[in-house]
């Protein structure tokens, strides 16, 4: 089994909670993926470009692969679903503190397509959605929208903040 782990905004594979995450499930046999995304404002945050450079390091999804996205990087996921072509349905995606919108400037160029809830309805079996009470950053409400709007799973942590 495969878990494709995905980094936020302004940070890499080496940051936040993906290094131990990746060790763990490493040790409980896993094939972990980390692709480096450019995930900047001094990358120019080009969408067609990031899901590019995600389609080159992780390949074709199986039925097996778990995703989990963090923050702006759950958003890359979604993002990512809907425009690669699928011939296996991943297990799981996981989303954590993930934004529904944004209010800074530089982002809104990722947001500006929504996204179809009926197309990503069918690119996993699952869909979970973790996000903390006091998350600073994304707040709760950002959680919640998006659970409903994807019918996943929500996971409700109390003091995790932005999970970094």
């Amino acid at each position: 089994m495969r878990v494709i782990l995905v980094h936020g905004f302004n940070s890499s594979p080496e940051m936040n909670f993906h290094p131990w995450l990746k060790e763990e499930l490493q040790n409980l046999g896993f094939e972990v993926t980390t692709p480096v995304l450019p995930l900047s404002v001094k990358d120019g945050l080009d969408l067609p470009s990031i899901i590019e450079k995600m389609k080159e390091q992780v390949g074709y999804l199986k039925n097996d692969d778990i995703i989990l996205g963090h923050s702006l990087g759950a958003f890359i996921v979604l993002q990512y679903l809907e425009a690669v072509e699928m011939t296996e349905t991943p297990r799981a995606v996981v989303l954590v503190a993930a934004p529904w919108k944004v209010q800074k400037a530089e982002l809104r160029s990722l947001f500006i397509a929504d996204l179809d809830a009926e197309v990503l309805m069918w690119k996993a079996r699952e869909f979970v959605v973790i996000h903390s009470k006091d998350d600073k950053l994304v707040p709760f409400e950002h959680g919640e929208k998006l659970s409903a709007y994807l019918k996943a799973n929500l996971i409700e942590a109390k003091d995790d903040g932005h999970f970094m």
